[in-house]
């Protein structure tokens, strides 16, 4: 049901989407409701009725109108495939799944990942932030190198992000830094080139 937002009455299904402002019939304010077509389009029978389990098969101890597909394997209730969390082939309920996690006891969850390209570059970035810092370049280009080659194939973000600029871009500033050394230390040793 959709309601005034001053005065929660009842608005006519009427008076929805009309892409115009509107007097509420019982508090007389301006209003103006805009919802997705679903949230006044009257339920077909046949689309509720899809949604019901069958006699003879379990429902989900969550959601007692879809089919069961799994049970917890933690503290045995029904699961239908929206509450179904597959562990490595073990079923387990949301609720377990976080009680297990406070208390540290399931292996193979992931609640962080250490995402190195971005690290990589923050290392050869950092000390070139200041001049007076621009002397440990000569100890983060190779930690910054290592850190790209090392990971190049570890698991990246879990959300898409384009991760291999940010390795290929710390290669490539920490490659500079050691050549930018090696002219600085040549240099002092042979003196001005001419």
């Amino acid at each position: 049901m959709i309601q005034c937002e001053k005065c929660s009455a009842p608005i006519d299904p009427g008076a929805v989407n009309i892409q115009t402002f509107s007097l509420c019939p019982h508090c007389r304010a301006m209003i103006r409701t805009d919802v997705f077509p679903a949230a006044v389009r009257p339920e077909k029978q046949k689309d509720r009725d899809q949604a019901l389990v069958v006699a003879d098969d379990a429902g989900c101890y969550y959601h007692p109108s879809k089919k069961a597909v799994a049970a917890c394997a933690s503290c045995g209730r029904f699961l239908c495939s929206l509450c179904d969390i597959d562990m490595d082939g073990t079923h387990i309920c949301f609720p377990c799944m976080a009680l297990e996690k406070e208390k540290n006891q399931l292996a193979g969850l992931e609640t962080h990942r250490v995402l190195y390209d971005s690290l990589a570059l923050r290392i050869s970035i950092l000390p070139l932030i200041s001049l007076v810092f621009i002397w440990a370049t000569c100890i983060t280009a190779p930690v910054a190198i290592y850190f790209t080659f090392k990971h190049w194939k570890s698991k990246g973000s879990v959300v898409p992000r384009g991760r291999r600029w940010r390795a290929v871009a710390a290669l490539v500033l920490s490659c500079a830094q050691i050549v930018a050394w090696a002219g600085l230390i040549m240099r002092m040793v042979h003196g001005p080139f001419t």
